[in-house]
């Protein structure tokens, strides 16, 4: 009768330590699976691929460490950043944060912060990017941690990228020496290339073109060590641009013949066409007309092949230059026709494309609203069925109600926005041939507008910068034909525009063509 409860305690005893070896099994399994994805991700190149293999194990890791979740969290918002989900990506990151605050994780929170800089940069939200990426300044800067330190640098070089993009040379630059420092003293050797890039644009942008040449040579040298020619085909590019500018015609021809080597090289379709075109403006500059026009038409040919249609463009102005030059007017009138041509066709895809975006953002935001959905009823598995019920109600109802809104917005606003398109499409091709026929002759076919003569007339006069991107602006170019123009972002090139619309007193390019025939 004794040996009974003993028998039956042993029993007891046993199965509660088969247990506990059981989920500490299945713990430790369930860290490693985790583990395994996070570092598979770090060499995922496409974010879709990421998100499905890291939303696979979405089970599993509640039951690993906090750490982990909040590196899980975090990879989540970074991939969703990637393609520019900007929601899902906040609201993983939203969660990564509460992990490191839970566990002190300083390194995790600056990783956080930077990613959210680069999420509201991706969306032109500058001052918001300011704001996430002084928090990374706060956490990190003083602090004798090389993670951390990395991350900084990181920082460092997206804030430099912010202040460049907002047209602030002096923050650019003095953040990007930052940057540089604290690579070097990383000894990152990637990092270090990039950050000389950086710099030889700031300093190009504000004509210290010395400065310049001197930084995109260090960076050449860096890409040149890295083996990395799609790199080097910029630098090059860029110092073909630098001493272009100084009118060193010799030193930028043989560097845009490196550039096109080497775009040859890897496949570089695009730079390919780009770097042709900036040999033949070169050719042309030295009066080797001849050879301007062999680069022009060969760019011309491939362009039209690989559907590259700027440089498409960019071949017609060129070839249109050089007829101008060789008085050949018929010529110079038909590669004319061609350019307009070209940039309407531009123009009323460009439109169609815009509404194109505003429909993908509206399906984007229904699926990300069905995400948070399935995410939220997830999470109340553990709660009791009523609580679960009613969650799951007033969900269904809210996101009802905002798919119904969302719906009526953006139709009443696609509808807005397709007249006002249309009737501004209208008048502008109305303005532009006005404006060709005040300003063109069979002799003379280019616009030509003066700087000097047009600041004159305002209150403010424009800068150097401003006038180019108004003078592309007002002969038809397109904010991207612009930025490739004049080797900027199509955000800067909005910046310049918006500055010189205020100074002339107009609100958009249509004004800014009444002001000029005026």
């Amino acid at each position: 009768m004794t040996c009974l409860p003993s028998n039956h305690l042993l029993k007891n005893v046993v199965c509660i330590l088969l247990f506990g070896f059981s989920a500490i099994m299945f713990s430790q399994n369930s860290q490693e699976l985790v583990v395994e994805a996070l570092d598979e991700f770090m060499i995922t190149e496409n974010p879709n691929d990421g998100i499905k293999n890291l939303l696979a194990l979405q089970k599993v890791v509640p039951k690993t460490t906090d750490s982990l979740q909040g590196h899980y969290y975090m990879n989540l918002g970074i991939a969703y950043g990637q393609l520019n989900q900007a929601d899902s990506s906040f609201w993983y990151l939203d969660k990564a944060e509460t992990f490191a605050h839970s566990t002190s994780s300083d390194f995790l929170l600056a990783m956080v912060y930077n990613t959210r800089g680069l999420v509201y940069m991706g969306k032109a939200e500058y001052e918001a990017s300011l704001a996430a990426y002084q928090e990374v300044m706060k956490l990190a800067e003083g602090k004798n941690d090389n993670r951390l330190n990395d991350v900084l640098s990181k920082t460092y070089g997206n804030l430099g990228g912010v202040y460049y993009q907002l047209g602030q040379m002096d923050k650019a630059l003095e953040t990007t020496k930052k940057c540089l420092v604290l690579s070097e003293t990383l000894k990152d050797t990637t990092d270090m290339a990039l950050n000389h890039l950086r710099l030889a644009m700031v300093y190009n942008d504000l004509d210290q073109l010395d400065d310049g040449i001197y930084h995109l040579s260090e960076a050449r040298t860096f890409f040149k060590d890295l083996n990395n020619t799609t790199m080097l085909v910029y630098a090059e590019s860029s110092l073909g641009n630098i001493f272009e500018k100084k009118d060193e015609l010799n030193q930028a021809f043989s560097h845009y013949e490196t550039a096109h080597h080497l775009a040859t090289s890897v496949g570089e379709q695009e730079e390919y066409a780009l770097t042709l075109l900036s040999m033949g403006q070169v050719s042309l500059k030295q009066s080797k007309l001849s050879v301007a026009v062999r680069y022009a038409q060969d760019a011309l040919m491939f362009s039209k092949e690989k559907g590259f249609a700027d440089s498409e463009k960019g071949a017609y102005d060129l070839l249109y230059k050089i007829a101008l030059q060789n008085n050949q007017s018929k010529q110079a009138l038909d590669y004319r026709n061609a350019y307009i041509s070209l940039t309407d066709s531009l123009n009323s895809v460009e439109v169609k494309a815009r509404v194109a975006d505003i429909e993908t953002k509206y399906e984007t935001t229904k699926k990300e609203k069905e995400i948070q959905k399935l995410t939220f009823e997830s999470q109340l598995k553990d709660a009791t069925l009523a609580e679960a019920r009613n969650a799951q109600i007033a969900l269904a109802t809210g996101a009802v109600s905002i798919i119904i809104i969302l719906v009526v917005f953006f139709t009443a606003r696609y509808k807005k926005e397709k007249a006002e398109r249309e009737a501004q499409t209208l008048q502008v091709e109305a303005l532009q041939k006005r404006f060709m026929e005040l300003h063109s002759s069979p002799a003379e076919l280019a616009v030509k507008m003066d700087m000097e003569n047009l600041n004159k007339k305002l209150n403010t006069p424009l800068t150097e910068r401003e006038f180019e991107a108004l003078k592309l602006c007002i002969a038809g170019k397109t904010n991207s034909a612009i930025s490739k123009g004049l080797y900027i972002s199509v955000s800067t090139v909005k910046f310049h525009l918006r500055n010189a619309y205020s100074k002339l007193g107009v609100n958009n390019r249509k004004e800014a063509f009444q002001f000029m025939l005026k």
